[in-house]
């Protein structure tokens, strides 16, 4: 049962880092604004990090549903 949540949390974690990845290296159009431009990759980090946050919490302190 053990295994089967951190399985969950790491395929989980993958997903979300490569997603973060694919957003922070995305070649943007040239219409974008430069706000957006400066934002785009601190934004990603930071709700990645409360992602993987989310995640942990769920694994570690909620037990799984039956």
């Amino acid at each position: 049962m053990r295994k089967r949540r951190w399985r969950s949390f790491w395929q989980r974690l993958v997903l979300a880092t490569a997603v973060a990845f694919f957003v922070a290296v995305v070649p943007l159009p040239v219409w974008t604004p430069d706000w957006f431009l400066y934002w785009q990759v601190p934004a990603t980090v930071f709700l990645l990090i409360v992602y993987v946050g989310k995640l942990l919490i769920d694994t570690i302190l909620f037990p799984p549903k039956p």
